[in-house]
C-alpha cells in the first residue's frame, strides 16, 4: 500500500472511521510485530507492545501530521518508544511468567495459536533480517541499534562515531527502504 493511501486511512482514522484504522493495522501490523518481536525478545511481550502501540496511534491518530513522516514511519516510532519504555520498566522490575496448566503432554488452545503465532512471527523475523541485510554496514548497524537494543539516536551516534543529524538520516532512510523491501515481498 502507498504512503499516501496509509496517510489517508490514517486521517480517516484521526475522525474516529473504525474501518480505516482496521485496514491501517492489517496493513503494518505484521512488520511492526516483527520488530517488537525482536525488541522484546519473546512473543508474549510482542503481542502486548504491539497492541499497546496500536492503541496509541488510535489515540494519537487526529495529531498526524503527513508532511513530517511517512505514516510507516510514525507508526514504528510509537512502536520502538513502546518498546524501549517497556525495556526500562522491566529492568527495574523482572517478571517471571507461570507455566501454563494443563495435561500433561497436551497444549492449551491458547499455548497451541501462540505456537502457531510463533512461527508465523518467527518468518516475519527472518524476512525483516533478510532486508536488512541488504544494507550497507554503518546503516544497517544504526537501523538495528535503533530498532532492536533500543538505544537513543544519540546513543547510537556515541557509539558509531557518527554525527547525531547523520544517525538519524540514516534511521530515517533505512526505515523507508525496509517498508519498501518488505511491502515488495509481500506479506
Amino acid at each position: 500500500m502507498a504512503a499516501t493511501d496509509e496517510a489517508g486511512l490514517l486521517a480517516r482514522a484521526g475522525r474516529g472511521d473504525r474501518a480505516a484504522f482496521r485496514e491501517f493495522h492489517d496493513q503494518l501490523s505484521t512488520p511492526l510485530h516483527s520488530l517488537a518481536l525482536r525488541m522484546a525478545g519473546n512473543a508474549s511481550d510482542a503481542e502486548d507492545l504491539l497492541q499497546e502501540t496500536f492503541v496509541k496511534i488510535w489515540r494519537h491518530a487526529p495529531n498526524y501530521d503527513p508532511r513530517k513522516s511517512k505514516p510507516f514511519t510514525w507508526a514504528v516510532t510509537i512502536m520502538r518508544r513502546t518498546c524501549i519504555d517497556h525495556q526500562r520498566h522491566r529492568r527495574s522490575r523482572p517478571v517471571t511468567e507461570p507455566w501454563p496448566e494443563g495435561p500433561a503432554g497436551a497444549m492449551e488452545p491458547a499455548v497451541e495459536e501462540t505456537v502457531r503465532g510463533q512461527a508465523e512471527r518467527a518468518e516475519a523475523v527472518q524476512n525483516v533480517r533478510a532486508a536488512l541485510g541488504h544494507f550497507a554496514e554503518p546503516r544497517r548497524q544504526a537501523l538495528e541499534l535503533a530498532l532492536f537494543s533500543g538505544l537513543t539516536h544519540i546513543e547510537i551516534s556515541q557509539r558509531l562515531g557518527q554525527p547525531a543529524g547523520t544517525v538519524k538520516s540514516w534511521i530515517r532512510r533505512g526505515l523507508l527502504n525496509l517498508r519498501e523491501t518488505l511491502t515488495e515481498s509481500g506479506p
